[in-house]
C-alpha cells in the first residue's frame, strides 16, 4: 500500500438490544458481517471528521496501524494514540469521537446481539496453551479472549477448545481443521473476511507453504 491509514478493529458486546451500534447508521458506517450472535460493521473516518454522540455497549479496540483519534466522554476529551497491535477496552457509554490526524481511520466494529451464545463444550485447554510457539492472548476479560496466531507453512494449533468465536482473516489462508473423532474439513478465507464458529474442540493446520496470520473473537457471554 502506497498511502498508510489508522485501522482500528473495535469489538463491542453489548447484550441489550438488537439494534446497529449507532442508532441509524451514519454514511461513514457499512455492515460487513452479520449472523445470530454478532454484526460487524466496517468504518472509515476521512481526516477531520467527527461522529456525532452515540450510545455504545463494551467494546474491544484492536489497532492494525497506529493511528491517534479523539474521544468525547461526558463533556471530556481525550486523545488516544495507539501502535500497531494494540488492544484494549471501552466501556459501555455515551461519547463522541473525532479523527484529528492527517490520514484516514478505518475500523471494524464488531458487537454482540442480545441472542445468547449456543451451548457448547465447557473444559479443554486453550489455544495459547495447546500451541504457545504461534498462538499469543491479546485479551482476557469476562467477556472476551482474543487470539492472534501466526502459522508458518506446514505449522499447526494442537487440539484444543475453541469458544463460539469470530475468525478474523489477515491474511489469506488455507487450514484443515480436525476434531477429535478424526474428522477433517477444509477452510479457507480472503483477507479481510470473517467466519463464525461454535464452541467445540479442535484442531487447525496449514498444510499450505505459504505463512498466515489470523484473530481470534472468542465469546464467553
Amino acid at each position: 500500500m502506497k498511502s498508510l491509514s489508522a485501522v482500528v478493529v473495535l469489538v463491542s458486546l453489548s447484550f441489550g438490544t438488537n439494534l446497529p451500534l449507532f442508532g441509524q447508521p451514519p454514511q461513514q458506517e457499512k455492515l460487513v458481517f452479520q449472523n445470530e450472535y454478532v454484526r460487524v460493521f466496517e468504518v472509515n473516518l476521512n481526516p477531520g471528521v467527527k461522529l456525532p454522540s452515540h450510545q455504545t455497549g463494551d467494546r474491544l479496540i484492536y489497532s492494525l496501524n497506529s493511528y491517534s483519534l479523539t474521544y468525547r466522554w461526558d463533556g471530556r476529551a481525550t486523545e488516544e494514540r495507539r501502535k500497531t497491535g494494540d488492544i484494549h477496552f471501552h466501556p459501555a457509554g455515551k461519547h463522541a469521537e473525532e479523527n484529528p490526524g492527517k490520514q484516514k481511520a478505518s475500523f471494524l466494529i464488531i458487537e454482540r446481539t442480545s441472542t445468547p451464545l449456543p451451548p457448547g463444550e465447557q473444559t479443554g485447554i486453550d489455544m495459547a496453551k495447546a500451541s504457545p510457539f504461534n498462538t499469543r492472548v491479546l485479551f482476557d476479560r469476562d467477556l472476551a479472549k482474543v487470539f492472534e496466531v501466526k502459522f508458518l507453512p506446514h505449522d499447526a494449533v494442537g487440539m484444543h477448545l475453541g469458544l463460539p468465536r469470530l475468525v478474523y482473516a489477515l491474511t489469506p489462508f488455507d487450514l484443515v481443521i480436525k476434531t477429535p473423532d478424526g474428522k477433517e474439513m477444509k477452510e479457507s478465507s480472503k483477507k479481510g473476511t470473517f467466519r463464525w464458529h461454535p464452541a467445540g474442540m479442535h484442531s487447525a493446520e496449514n498444510r499450505t507453504t505459504a505463512p498466515t496470520s489470523l484473530l481470534v473473537f472468542g465469546f464467553k457471554r
